[in-house]
């Protein structure tokens, strides 16, 4: 009985024992299955060598950061993803890997098509049903090394383009001090070293009348106030000098805190010398343009007056508001005007201008006046964009030539109306008491002692021919010697004393 009882207690101690048994290998395989799944679900690549470096597991993320098929690792040895040139330094690397010890390193791998990538690796030795095994926990970071390697090629263009610059490049922190500064902005200030410069005030290079200014505007920039760019700054270089410099600067921030200010100068001292000289020149040229002694004008290319000095406005009698913006057809004759068009349209078929011409003016007054014109296109290319005049006031010389010629008629006609004519005795009679005074025809002819027709019909002869002129003193014709005549008649007189001896 005793016996029976024995054996069916170890039976029943076998079936619990063979229940527990079974339980714990389900929690083993359900404890196994759940870390599988998380290895295999890793986004870092997994793998486990043997002590002689060949794959025994790998998970998916490693064979897509490796880019090499299961098949043909499995079995294989690592060395076989490492580039040839790094086979000694990563075989190093590896026998200095010690158990318990955590080794993260960065290796370089080539794929199946030779590619080259970048893994961070952490690597441990543990034993696994003891066995000594390397397990790997790789991440790809070949778009991080891109990016570094970018942002190095970058930063060395940048650094280039900074040192080789044309233009002064400099930073400064928040206080004014500069921090930074590029070899132009050396050679500028004639300086030897960027020592000169570092760790200087930037307002230690301004002239006294700048650094206030400049100053200010610091201020608003480090406050976000805005600031009208370029800015002009007057310089004083190591040796004394003095430059002018065009400034744009731009803030640099620390997230939203204004921490210095990035600027850019160009040496405009050239140009500032070329304005002020340009001014100089300007003025002496204004200087002559307004108290030239002849007229001297601008007009546009449809003739319209845009300047005019102080002898042109004398010469039409206005003021520069009355001349300015007119035409010039307004100020001439008609006759005068088809010259100006006849030139005007020689000008552009090409054809060959007169380099002066003459030109009948009104003035405001409606007298007339006569200038003598020279005038000069200005281009710009092959296009004309205004034309310069000059004109001389002659008028003066064509009065004095018309005198001349109308006197020549005259003392044609008087010796023909003297010599040429039957009546020539009686005329010259007639002249010699006018040049005394003014007679009517009853005068004349009782002083004459002849014929009260005769002397009214050579009278009629010398007023139609304009040698004498008839007034009216409100009772009686009187007659006088016309204008300019006198001169003539003298003249005649001693040619007649001549002849006659």
């Amino acid at each position: 009985m005793a016996e029976q009882i024995h054996f069916t207690v170890e039976k029943a101690d076998e079936k619990k024992h063979g229940v527990q048994l079974k339980e714990a290998q389900e929690k083993l395989y359900d404890s196994e299955e759940y870390f599988k799944t998380i290895v295999e679900s890793s986004f870092n690549g997994i793998a486990v060598t043997d002590e002689q470096g060949n794959f025994e597991y790998v998970n998916e993320s490693f064979l897509k950061m490796v880019d090499w098929p299961k098949e043909e690792l499995i079995g294989k040895n690592f060395i076989k993803i490492i580039p040839e040139d790094l086979h000694e330094s990563v075989l190093k690397i590896c026998s200095e890997v010690q158990e318990e010890a955590n080794n993260c390193q960065e290796i370089k791998i080539k794929t199946r098509n030779s590619e080259l990538k970048y893994l961070n690796s952490f690597h441990k030795l543990t034993k696994i049903n003891g066995k000594l095994k390397t397990v790997s926990i790789t991440e790809d970071i070949t778009g991080k090394k891109k990016l570094e390697q970018e942002l190095r090629e970058s930063e060395a263009k940048y650094r280039e383009l900074f040192e080789n610059a044309q233009d002064a490049i400099f930073t400064s922190d928040a206080e004014g001090y500069i921090i930074t500064a590029n070899n132009a902005m050396i050679r500028g200030f004639g300086c030897n070293s960027k020592d000169e410069i570092i760790g200087t005030h930037f307002t230690d290079c301004l002239t006294p009348q700048c650094i206030q200014d400049a100053s200010e505007h610091m201020r608003k920039y480090l406050s976000g106030e805005p600031v009208e760019q370029p800015v002009i700054r007057e310089v004083i270089c190591k040796n004394g000098e003095y430059k002018w410099a065009e400034v744009i600067c731009r803030t640099i921030k620390d997230g939203d805190r204004a921490i210095g200010l990035h600027c850019t100068a160009r040496d405009i001292t050239e140009k500032i010398k070329m304005q002020r000289e340009l001014k100089e020149s300007e003025a002496k040229y204004r200087e002559l343009f307004e108290n030239a002694q002849d007229a001297m004008y601008v007009l546009d290319t449809e003739g319209n007056f845009l300047k005019m000095n102080q002898i042109g406005l004398r010469i039409l009698g206005c003021t520069k508001e009355e001349v300015i913006g007119t035409n010039i057809s307004k100020w001439l004759t008609q006759e005068s005007l088809k010259i100006v068009e006849d030139r005007r349209k020689k000008r552009r078929s090409g054809e060959i201008v007169n380099q002066t011409d003459t030109l009948e003016l009104v003035s405001k007054n409606g007298e007339h006046r006569w200038v003598e014109i020279k005038t000069r296109h200005i281009k710009d290319g092959g296009r004309t964009i205004e034309i310069h005049g000059i004109a001389r006031d002659i008028t003066e010389n064509i009065i004095l030539k018309q005198e001349l010629k109308n006197s020549n008629k005259q003392r044609k006609l008087l010796c023909y109306l003297i010599k040429g004519t039957r009546g020539g005795k009686t005329r010259t009679l007639i002249l010699r008491h006018l040049t005394d005074r003014s007679y009517n025809a009853h005068q004349l002819a009782k002083a004459l002692d002849m014929d009260y027709k005769t002397v009214r019909h050579h009278l009629g002869v010398l007023v139609k021919n304009g040698i004498i002129t008839r007034d009216n003193d409100g009772h009686t014709a009187l007659y006088f010697l016309s204008k300019n005549i006198q001169s003539d008649l003298n003249e005649f007189n001693r040619e007649f004393q001549h002849d006659k001896s």
